[in-house]
């Protein structure tokens, strides 16, 4: 597993070569060659080896930060807005990220198998969100009391599997309606 580096310089190309894969995998998918991704960092392709030794490395970090970013944009909307719209942009983040998450998972399995330690880290503090996000809707109203951090996190791998490269923002909002009402205490 490959950690951020402490130097400044270091955590800078470190961050700048996942900034770039994140936008090339993301346009040309996970087998784009690791030289374009050094290019678009601005580094030499010694510096992407040295920080990732293999394109499984490269993978892994970049699917750890998608997820960071999906969950650190989750906390700061469960502390600026309503729980279920800080559920519906969760839901949305994964969906927007799905095909691209996808192919990352699936190199990662085929390389490390379902044991990944970045598939742990990500679901723990996916579900430490989603708990913390499903306790808020409850104490307001908003969330049935016997949904679990788990239903949460099957519903959001299952929308995220049915997402293709032509849905629109409204399909998927639509889609996060359903489920939302589906959580919703009933009368």
């Amino acid at each position: 597993m490959s950690k951020r580096p402490t130097r400044a310089d270091a955590a800078r190309n470190y961050d700048k070569l996942v900034e770039a894969a994140q936008e090339l995998f993301h346009v040309e998918g996970i087998e784009v060659a690791l030289d374009k991704v050094a290019a678009e960092a601005g580094v030499g392709i010694g510096t992407l080896y040295r920080h990732f030794p293999n394109r499984t490395a490269l993978v892994e970090a970049t699917f750890r930060t998608y997820s960071a970013q999906i969950v650190d944009d989750g906390w700061r909307r469960l502390e600026t807005e309503s729980p279920d719209a800080a559920l519906a942009g969760l839901f949305a983040a994964y969906m927007s990220t799905a095909g691209t998450k996808r192919g990352m998972k699936e190199a990662i399995l085929a390389a490390v198998g379902d044991d990944a330690e970045v598939f742990d880290e990500t679901r723990t503090r996916s579900r430490e969100l989603t708990a913390a996000i499903l306790e808020a809707g409850r104490r307001q109203g908003v969330f049935r009391d016997d949904v679990e951090p788990d239903d949460v996190s099957r519903l959001l791998g299952g929308l995220s599997m049915t997402c293709v490269p032509s849905d629109t923002t409204d399909t998927r909002d639509r889609l996060i309606k359903v489920v939302l009402d589906g959580l919703r205490p009933q009368d």
